[in-house]
């Protein structure tokens, strides 16, 4: 009988020791999580940031899949932080994000890569494709922030057509949405 008392003594203890094993298991699958998603992720709005859009575009680049690369500027963003304070800015570029992501496929990437800087690869998308979609976002992105006079200056690019690596593809899509802030802001050229 007492042989009985040891060994369930022991059958506890060892459920005990188990069970504590799991949850530090779990607990630090859940930091790798969460420490993985920090370091691929811009913390404001939830975008991959610069490194993880790169990466990501550098497989979509190998795998030579047909994609459009679009950078999008906000127009006037740093008069709502300079007049309403950067917490009203930091609104503004989360819900930027929001309508990006709202009118995106699950399947495109959209990354935050600076202030008000942000880039967006829209996957198995012409310029046709693209400039609809474009449209609608700017036109949402003017909408949503008319009270602050905020609108989105786009450019964008199409792999493999225009340029066969990300450095050149990033820098032609910047040069076409600059060109637009040249001339008058607020629209999408691809």
């Amino acid at each position: 009988m007492r042989q009985n008392v040891k060994i369930q003594l022991l059958l506890n203890i060892l459920d005990e020791v188990t069970g504590r094993f799991d949850e530090l298991f779990a607990l630090k699958e859940k930091l790798l999580q969460e420490t993985n998603y920090k370091a691929t992720h811009d913390l404001l709005t939830g975008l991959y940031n610069r490194e993880a859009f790169e990466k990501s575009i550098e497989s979509w680049i190998t795998s030579n899949k047909k994609f459009t690369l679009v950078f999008l500027d906000l127009d006037n963003f740093k008069c709502v932080n300079d007049n309403f304070g950067h917490d009203k800015g930091d609104e503004i570029l989360i819900q930027t994000a929001k309508i990006m992501r709202e009118n995106l496929k699950g399947m495109d990437l959209i990354g935050r890569i600076g202030g008000d800087e942000f880039v967006m690869a829209i996957k198995d998308c012409d310029k046709n494709c693209a400039n609809h979609i474009l449209n609608i976002i700017e036109d949402e992105i003017k909408d949503t922030f008319k009270y602050f006079k905020v609108s989105a200056s786009i450019g964008g690019v199409v792999f493999p057509d225009e340029a066969k690596n990300y450095k050149s593809l990033l820098k032609k899509a910047d040069k076409k949405m600059y060109k637009i802030k040249e001339t008058g802001k607020g629209r999408v050229l691809v």
